[in-house]
């Protein structure tokens, strides 16, 4: 998790439900990153909301349009994410 701190310092980084979040603040829906560790594999993947934005337009139609306008925004801080981790896992 330091290594995450150091990488990202203007956001938030947490642990909640077994699971690792770069946040962009406190509560948020589309500023969110989830990052999943496998250490039998070795793999690591990321989940966005976006990933059930699909849902959201079903079930609750205005959160599903706010989360697909939001959406390169989403992308944007994934992509973000991801390269960080690459730059901490080639330090090491």
């Amino acid at each position: 998790m330091k290594p995450l701190k150091k990488t990202f310092p203007q956001y938030k980084i947490q642990t909640g439900f077994g699971a690792l979040q770069v946040r962009t603040s406190g509560f948020t829906l589309t500023g969110n990153v989830k990052i999943n560790t496998n250490p039998e594999t070795g793999k690591i993947s990321t989940e966005t909301a976006s990933d059930s934005a699909l849902l959201y337009l079903i079930f609750c139609f205005p959160i599903g349009v706010y989360m697909y306008m939001k959406k390169e925004k989403i992308k944007r801080l994934e992509n973000e994410v991801i390269d960080g981790i690459k730059k901490i896992l080639t330090e090491n």
